[in-house]
C-alpha cells in the first residue's frame, strides 16, 4: 500500500507532527516519515526518552530535515518559525500522529498529563489527533488500556488498532502496531476528507468479468482493475464508505475498504443488486469490463484436446447488461473505445434513460490502450459538459473526477 500512496504528492503543503514514544516499533516510524515526505508532507518529529533508547533522534532529523524535539533539547527563539519546541511545533501541525503509542504514553495522554515534550505537544495542539498503538499484548488488553483507550476515542481521537504478530518479548498476539501504509492511510484520510463525499457511500466495480468454458478455461478481458481500484482508494481518502467489488485484486487497499470478490457477470449483478437503495442511492462507478458474450453451455469437467479434434467452436450468448440492469444508483459510467472517430458518440448513449440507454448522470471515456497502463486520460461527459482530465497517474486522474463530480452540484 505504501508505494500506491506515494505515487502523486497528495499531501503537499500538509503539516504532520510524528510523537514517537518508546517501543520497538519506534523504527517503524522511520519509515513513516519518509512515506509522509513521498507524499509531500511536511514532517517534524517528538521523541520521548524511551524512543530515543531504541533510535537516535540523528535518523529522524535525515529523513524529515528539521529538528527532533526531546526532553532535553527545547529551545525558545520564537521568532524563528522552527524553533523546536512544544508550542511551535503544536501550532505548526495540520495532524498529530502518536506512532508508536506505547501503553505508558496512552495512559498519561488519556489524563491530561503533560510531564514530558511528547505530552505537553500533545496537550498543545488542537490538530486532529491519530493514536497507533504498540505493546505486549497482556498490556494492550489489560481493562486499564482498555480504559483508556475507550476516553481517548471519547475525546476524538482515532485508534490504529494493533496487529497480531510476533512481538519483542517474544509471544504471538495482539499488539504490533499497525502497518505503516494502513497508518499513513488513515492519516491521509483525516486530512484529505471533505465535505461533498464524508460519509457517501459509494460503490465500484473493476476487473473483467470471467466466464467459464469448462473448470479450467474461460473467457475474459486485458482488464486490471488499476483504475477501479485507485479509484476506491481516492473515493476512500476522500472521506467515502466505499465498496468495490473486483474480480481483481490490484492493489493492497485500507482496511476500511469493503472488498468483494466475484468472477462472472452474474456475480458482479448480485453483488451489486445487494447494495441497490432508491430512496437515498448510492453513487456506482462501473468500471469494470463485463464480457459481452458467455459459453451457452458451460463444461462441469475439463475438456479433452483428443476429445474436441483440430477445430473447436464454441456457442456463446449474449450476456446480461449489468448497467443497463441495476437502479438506485447514481450512475457513473466507464466506456473503453478504440475507435476515435466514434468514441464520442458511443459514449453519449450511456447517458440516456433506460431501458433504450443506461441512465448514466456521467461517462468517463478512455482509450482502450489505458488498460494496464499506470496512466490515463479520461473525458468526462454529461448531457451537457465535456471535459477531459489532464494526462497522469490513475490515482491523480481518478481524484479529478471526484473534483468533476462535486462541481456538478
Amino acid at each position: 500500500m505504501q508505494s500506491s500512496l506515494s505515487q502523486i504528492p497528495l499531501l503537499e503543503g500538509k503539516n504532520i507532527l510524528l510523537l514517537v514514544s518508546g517501543s520497538i516499533a519506534t523504527y517503524k516510524a522511520l519509515e513513516l516519515v519518509r512515506l509522509f515526505k513521498k507524499m509531500g508532507a511536511s514532517v517534524r518529529v517528538v521523541m520521548s526518552r524511551g524512543a530515543c533508547k531504541f533510535v537516535q533522534p540523528l535518523s529522524f532529523e535525515a529523513l524529515s530535515h528539521f529538528k527532533v524535539l526531546t526532553d532535553n533539547n527545547e529551545e525558545w527563539a520564537l521568532l524563528d518559525k522552527d524553533c523546536a519546541n512544544h508550542i511551535s511545533y503544536a501550532k505548526s501541525a495540520d495532524l498529530i500522529l502518536v506512532a508508536p503509542a506505547s501503553a505508558n504514553t496512552l495512559a498519561k495522554l488519556a489524563n491530561g498529563l503533560a510531564d514530558n515534550a511528547l505530552t505537553a505537544t500533545f496537550l498543545a495542539s488542537n490538530a486532529p489527533k491519530i493514536l497507533a498503538p504498540a505493546m505486549n499484548t497482556q498490556m494492550f488488553l489489560a481493562k486499564q488500556t482498555q480504559h483508556n483507550l475507550r476516553h481517548l476515542k471519547a475525546l476524538g481521537y482515532e485508534v490504529v488498532a494493533p496487529i497480531d504478530g510476533l512481538l519483542a518479548c517474544n509471544a504471538v498476539g495482539v499488539g504490533a502496531m499497525a502497518e505503516v501504509g494502513e497508518i499513513a492511510s488513515i492519516c491521509s484520510r483525516k486530512l484529505l476528507s471533505n465535505g461533498f463525499w464524508t460519509g457517501k457511500k459509494t460503490v465500484i466495480t473493476g476487473g473483467g468479468s470471467i466466464e467459464a468454458i469448462d473448470s479450467v478455461r474461460c473467457i475474459s478481458n486485458f482488464s486490471s482493475g488499476l483504475q477501479a481500484h485507485f479509484l476506491a482508494l481516492a473515493l476512500w481518502l476522500k472521506g467515502a464508505q466505499v465498496v468495490l467489488i473486483s474480480s481483481k485484486n490490484a492493489l493492497e487497499l485500507p482496511s476500511g475498504i469493503e472488498r468483494v470478490q466475484v468472477q462472472s457477470a452474474q456475480d458482479y449483478l448480485e453483488a451489486l443488486k445487494a447494495h441497490e437503495n432508491h430512496e437515498n442511492p448510492p453513487f456506482l462507478f462501473m468500471l469494470a469490463a463485463i464480457s459481452d458474450y458467455k459459453p451457452k453451455h458451460p463444461y462441469k469437467g475439463k475438456l479433452k484436446k483428443q476429445d474436441l479434434g483440430p477445430f473447436w467452436s464454441i456457442e456463446c450468448v449474449q450476456n446480461v447488461d449489468i448497467l443497463q440492469s441495476v437502479e438506485g444508483f447514481y450512475k457513473v459510467g466507464f466506456k473503453a473505445e478504440s475507435d476515435p472517430k466514434h468514441a464520442l458518440e458511443n459514449a453519449k448513449k450511456l447517458l440516456e434513460p433506460t431501458p433504450q440507454g443506461k441512465g448514466c448522470k456521467l461517462v468517463c471515456l478512455n482509450n482502450t490502450s489505458a488498460l494496464g497502463a499506470s496512466t490515463n486520460q479520461l473525458t468526462l461527459l454529461t448531457p451537457h459538459t465535456t471535459y477531459t482530465t489532464h494526462k497522469g497517474h490513475k490515482l491523480q486522474v481518478s481524484l479529478e473526477v471526484l473534483g468533476f463530480i462535486e462541481n456538478m452540484g
